[in-house]
């Protein structure tokens, strides 16, 4: 069955005039709206200076495969809520990016297979090639953690010993990680509910 939704051999860009949760192409889905299966093929997502490459935002049943996506200054790819999301042969571009891809506020079942981690990203302290679990807004009341992660075949290019941090694992279960180098680190859950606990406090 063919996908809703192909995108083919396209380039875009971020725009860096726009303030706040910008990217150079983002989906999302909403409850009562038309849920699309999305096919994104041969594609360059390039932020040029927004926050992030790609974006999904609530969406099921999407397919990445041969694209090269350029990271803004938070991620090249950000996945809040959603799953059933596959990318094959992508490339990860970091340009003083935050983390390489962001995956949080119950996502479930994503697989990075035979893709390329490029370039370190900002801060070793606070940051990862794939950060799992982190704080969003949706996280003021009780969601499921991030699961069903899967990371084959992968290669960390041209990024220092020193911040070799495959995954970060924060409200999330493990991921299972075949035939990749990196480290996985895992935030004591005692910091993981202080951090929870200040943030709903900050957001009441």
């Amino acid at each position: 069955m063919s996908p809703d939704v192909i995108i083919k051999g396209q380039s875009f860009k971020g725009d860096p005039s726009i303030v706040g949760d910008s990217n150079a192409l983002g989906f999302r889905w909403r409850p009562g709206s038309t849920k699309n299966s999305i096919l994104i093929e041969d594609c360059i997502i390039d932020a040029n200076g927004a926050a992030e490459g790609l974006k999904f935002s609530y969406v099921h049943d999407v397919i990445v495969k041969r694209c090269t996506i350029i990271g803004g200054y938070e991620d090249c790819v950000d996945i809040v809520r959603g799953g059933d999301i596959f990318f094959e042969e992508c490339v990860f571009i970091a340009n003083k990016t935050k983390h390489h891809f962001t995956i949080k506020c119950d996502v479930s079942n994503v697989e990075i297979k035979n893709c390329i981690f490029r370039n370190n990203f900002n801060r070793w302290w606070d940051g990862a090639c794939v950060d799992l679990g982190n704080w969003g807004s949706y996280n003021t009341e009780f969601m499921p953690t991030t699961r069903d992660i899967k990371i084959t075949d992968c290669t960390l290019e041209n990024i220092s010993w020193w911040k070799k941090i495959l995954t970060r694992r924060i409200y999330a279960e493990n991921p299972e990680v075949i035939n990749t180098d990196g480290y996985n680190l895992k935030i004591p859950s005692f910091f993981v509910k202080l951090f929870w606990g200040l943030r709903r406090w900050q957001t009441q």
